[in-house]
């Protein structure tokens, strides 16, 4: 008898180290694959970018506001008129990485005589403000082809902010659109 108490003596103790060594294994894989899941969750799976793509993320996020002036149309109604003061907010970023790379299309040129240390604070871009016609004309046209009851609305002046944009970057002549938003700091339609 004395040998059947023996045997589950040594089996009792070794089902607990080859368990104890199963949790070991279980355990390290485990931390393993939290070590390795957590930087990515909280990085959201992207991968870190370079110093060249941050410096390029943050090259494109110079914002400026430029004023454009008055502007005052008839509009498409032969008695109604609107007079409104524009001002455009568009990435420095977007233009300076396009004409750096030849991408402004050649329609105008305009980044000749000078950098920015030469631009005053809320002053046109020079590429802009060489294409200054051709946006005029635009934001012209596209403000005259309302009506009254078109632009009087909360609706009408987003859809027409969002015309005025589409149009300001297809009048500037560049690929990617550096115009982000327009502003009416003066709206009256009579």
């Amino acid at each position: 008898m004395s040998e059947k108490t023996e045997e589950p003596a040594e089996g009792a103790e070794a089902a607990p180290k080859k368990s104890k060594k199963k949790l070991i294994i279980i355990l390290a894989v485990v931390l393993l694959i939290v070590g390795a899941g957590v930087p990515m969750f909280l990085m959201g799976g992207k991968k870190v970018p370079t110093e060249e793509e941050q410096a390029e993320q943050e090259e494109v996020k110079k914002l400026e506001v430029s004023d454009l002036g008055q502007f005052i149309v008839n509009l498409s109604e032969t008695s109604a008129f609107l007079k409104c003061h524009i001002k455009i907010e568009y990435d420095v970023g977007i233009i300076e990485k396009q004409l750096k790379e030849g991408g402004g299309g050649g329609h105008g040129g305009g980044a000749s005589g000078g950098g920015e240390g030469d631009k005053k604070a809320g002053a046109l871009h020079p590429h802009l403000a060489a294409r200054d016609t051709q946006i005029r004309d635009v934001i012209i046209r596209i403000l005259s082809s309302k009506t009254a009851a078109e632009v009087l609305t909360q609706e009408g002046k987003e859809r027409l902010k969002e015309e005025l944009v589409e149009g300001i970057n297809e009048a500037s002549g560049m690929e990617e659109p550096p115009v982000t938003s327009v502003f009416f700091t003066d709206f009256i339609v009579q």
